[in-house]
Order: C-alpha cells, then structure tokens, then sequence
C-alpha cells in the first residue's frame, strides 16, 4: 500500500512499526525468527531460520530491509527453482567456504545482483500481500542505494 502523501511522521512511524509486528507474524508462521539488534547486520541466515536487522537504522528503513530480507526468503524457498534461477550463487552455498575462483566469476556476480534486485522487489509484493503500508518513492531510493554497493562490488 503507498500514498504519495505526506503523513504526520508520528503516525508514519506507527504504521512502521505495525508492519514490523505483522511481518514478525508472517515470519514465525513460516517457523522463522528475527532478531532487531544494534550489533546485527541485515542478512537472512536460512541455516538457522533467522533474520537479522540492524536497528542503528530508523524503523522505515528497519521495515523496508525487512522486507527485503523476507524477499531472500522467498526467492530461497523452493531451491530447485533457486538453482535454476541463480545457479552460481546455490553452487556457492555447497562450499563449507568461500569458493575463491567462484566469487570473482561474473556468473556468480550477477547471480547475486540478480538476487538482490528480486530480493527487493519481493519485498514490496511481500507488503502489498500483507497490507503493510511503505512509501514506494522511499522504498526505491533505499533499494537503489543498496544494489549499487553490489554494483560496485561487482565492479572491482
């Protein structure tokens, strides 16, 4: 759900946090956990079935790599599809460690672009599903500046 007006912050940040209650919901329902702490990074951890979210961010933007760590879900869950879709990237996850000749291979590269991008883009279908509210035009912004660090990366 997004408006594109503007919102008294306050009830804006409520809305937020609602959607992180929800989502927590919608997480455990599929037997996940999620930790909010100061000391995490965002990442999704399938071994473990937890979701790590930074709270040195704002709750909008807590939300929002939320969502896109739920998107990784997703995208993870029927692995015979994953593997098709992101075959470096699952070839990856068979090494105990990081497969060096691998990880400099622009097959695996854009794998995990291409991830990320579906990542964020599950996300807000995530949201749309559940009803949670977002606004798009920063949700965007966010998602572009978190791909292009993969962008770059990929680069070097």
């Amino acid at each position: 759900m997004d408006t594109e007006k503007e919102l008294d912050r306050d009830l804006e940040n409520k809305l937020f946090e609602e959607g992180m209650n929800q989502l927590t919901l919608w997480l455990h329902k599929k037997g996940w956990t999620v930790d909010i702490g100061y000391l995490n990074q965002d990442e999704m951890l399938p071994s473990s079935k937890l979701i790590n979210i930074s709270s040195r961010q704002g709750i909008e933007k807590q939300l929002y790599s939320f969502l896109h760590e739920c998107g990784h879900l997703l995208i993870q869950a029927n692995w015979e599809n994953y593997e098709k879709a992101y075959p470096a990237t699952a070839r990856m996850y068979a090494y105990a460690t990081t497969h060096k000749q691998l990880a400099r291979s622009p097959k695996y590269k854009v794998d995990c672009l291409s991830e990320e991008i579906e990542a964020w883009k599950r996300g807000k279908k995530l949201a749309d599903r559940l009803g949670l509210y977002y606004h798009e035009g920063r949700y965007n912004d966010l998602m572009a500046k978190c791909v292009y660090t993969y962008v770059q990366w990929a680069n070097k």
